[in-house]
């Protein structure tokens, strides 16, 4: 099995919705980092990527924990979930952050925050359009 066939298959375990954002928001980390190293340098790129990734790694995260909502009938327990994803997202968002400018000696902060906003904009925005799409 390559590598492809066993991140398809990871993939399976979150609900189709996530998997359509996280398509998305992968495309556009990747379409983000080319042309922002072409244009800046393999730095620059590299720090675009690292941004992306962060956001992406805390939105798998997060929508593990979401997905316990899907379970609940209770409004409280709703809620709770929904508050312990986005704090696991924020989380995982601001170590990623800083383990990138605590090791990474030749971060370009401006790029890395261009895939940091570019991923996160691009989750709200997919979520919201994907489940209209519904």
């Amino acid at each position: 099995m390559s590598d492809i066939d066993e991140i398809t298959e990871r993939m399976k375990r979150f609900p189709q919705i996530i998997q359509k954002m996280l398509s998305l928001q992968v495309k556009a980390a990747g379409i983000l980092t080319v042309l922002v190293a072409v244009v800046f340098g393999k730095h620059a790129g590299v720090s675009a990527l690292i941004g992306s990734v962060s956001v992406i790694f805390g939105v798998l995260l997060a929508s593990k924990i979401a997905h316990k909502t899907a379970l609940s009938k209770e409004p409280a327990a709703i809620i709770i979930n929904v508050l312990k994803a986005e704090a696991v997202k924020i989380f995982v968002v601001l170590v990623s952050l800083w383990s990138a400018f605590k090791f990474y000696t030749a971060l370009v902060p401006f790029a890395l925050i261009a895939g940091l906003v570019l991923s996160a904009i691009i989750s709200g925005a997919s979520i919201t359009k994907l489940n209209e799409d519904k």
